[in-house]
């Protein structure tokens, strides 16, 4: 019976689409997902059980700071003293923190590769607002990137999702020698270098840590001519994936009002994803608008001085030159007196379903156990 369900939800969005690429895309992936819907069910709720494990044990655990500064080994005698060290250059101290600078003989494995949802901290992150920048965003918003797949509706959720994927698992290094360079002189070299650099996107996309080196950020990666429209289409695929899937779709017929249990439900859960050092994916249906749905970041909470919480949306549908405003919280969802929930973008207003993303949970759990593995490699913690 539930299967029958599930195909009426999928015939029921292929006959609301017209002719034309996202649909194709769309249908191309619905039918995909169909196919292994049983199969996800049982490995999502399986993610989501262990992923609660390593969250409940990393919460066990003192958290690890985001700045440490330890004496190097070599350190010279005349610079024993704390503030000697402090005002001495850099070169003399080393950072004791997740993904810090200093070697397993200054600083513990357990603090610079630690197990569990501390691995996503970055030296100096002290909050996740510190990703809502134009730095750590795509060139492109939502629909945009020119890329080969024509947006009709948009490509929200594979918007946030490759975003969430790039913050979390690429590490940009400027002035590393990346292995074919784009702007050589040699037309064949920047053939070579365009290829180089997608099979980067396509590990970012796969869920795996990746050094993408000669580029310094994400807006300067997704920038690129050839890369643009490249990850512009990773992200249509990757709206396909979740979006038309049995979960996606059912969130988008979600267009009543929640009661109050399940908006704080849905609160704590986002807070709890922050306060482990995520930016979650939340994908909600306007009230009385069934298939009218958004998939957008929560970069960070905010404390009200009645003691409720705001959430803080990182909107893919936001010009890239008001991403600062997202930092400081222009757009955000609250819960109303009658428990319901309203975000405060134009054209929202009171919405209906509003959920994590199903594949958030199983993406991190994935990422943790990848970045513990890429970490523990890189500073010789195996």
């Amino acid at each position: 019976m539930r299967r029958v369900q599930n195909i009426g939800i999928i015939l029921m969005t292929i006959i609301l689409m017209s002719s034309c690429d996202q649909n194709v895309i769309g249908v191309g992936h619905a039918l995909k997902n169909l196919v292994t819907t049983p199969y996800k069910a049982i490995d999502n709720h399986l993610s989501n059980i262990a992923y609660e494990e390593v969250a409940k044990s990393s919460k066990e655990k003192k958290s690890l700071p985001t700045e440490c500064w330890v004496e190097r080994k070599s350190v010279l005698p005349e610079m024993q003293s704390l503030q000697d060290i402090t005002d001495a250059v850099r070169g003399n101290v080393c950072s004791c923190v997740p993904w810090g600078t200093c070697t397993t003989d200054e600083c513990p494995c357990s603090r610079m590769c630690p197990e569990g949802v501390d691995i996503f901290k970055r030296p100096g992150m002290q909050s996740t607002a510190d990703f809502t920048t134009k730095e750590n965003s795509l060139s492109f918003i939502n629909g945009g990137g020119g890329g080969s797949i024509e947006a009709t509706q948009g490509f929200c959720w594979g918007h946030a999702s490759v975003t969430s994927k790039f913050n979390r698992l690429a590490f940009f290094d400027k002035d590393a020698k990346p292995k074919y360079d784009l702007f050589a002189a040699s037309e064949e070299e920047q053939y070579k270098a365009m290829d180089y650099y997608k099979e980067l996107v396509d590990d970012v996309i796969d869920n795996k840590p990746t050094k993408i080196p000669g580029i310094e950020n994400l807006m300067q990666l997704s920038s690129i001519p050839g890369l643009e429209e490249y990850i512009a289409d990773k992200v249509a695929h990757e709206w396909g994936k979740r979006a038309m899937s049995t979960s996606g779709l059912s969130i988008a017929l979600k267009s009543g009002a929640m009661n109050r249990t399940d908006s704080l439900e849905f609160f704590e859960a986002v807070k709890n994803k922050i306060d482990q050092n995520q930016q979650p994916q939340i994908v909600f249906t306007k009230r009385g608008s069934a298939m009218y749905t958004h998939a957008v970041l929560v970069s960070h909470y905010i404390q009200n001085p009645d003691g409720s919480a705001s959430l803080c949306i990182r909107d893919n549908n936001r010009s890239r030159r008001s991403l600062s405003d997202a930092k400081n919280c222009s757009d955000k969802m609250d819960i109303n007196r009658d428990g319901s929930i309203s975000y405060s973008a134009w054209g929202w207003g009171n919405l209906g379903g509003t959920e994590v993303a199903f594949n958030e949970n199983p993406d991190a759990l994935v990422q943790i156990e990848n970045l513990k593995e890429h970490c523990d490699k890189e500073k010789g913690c195996n």
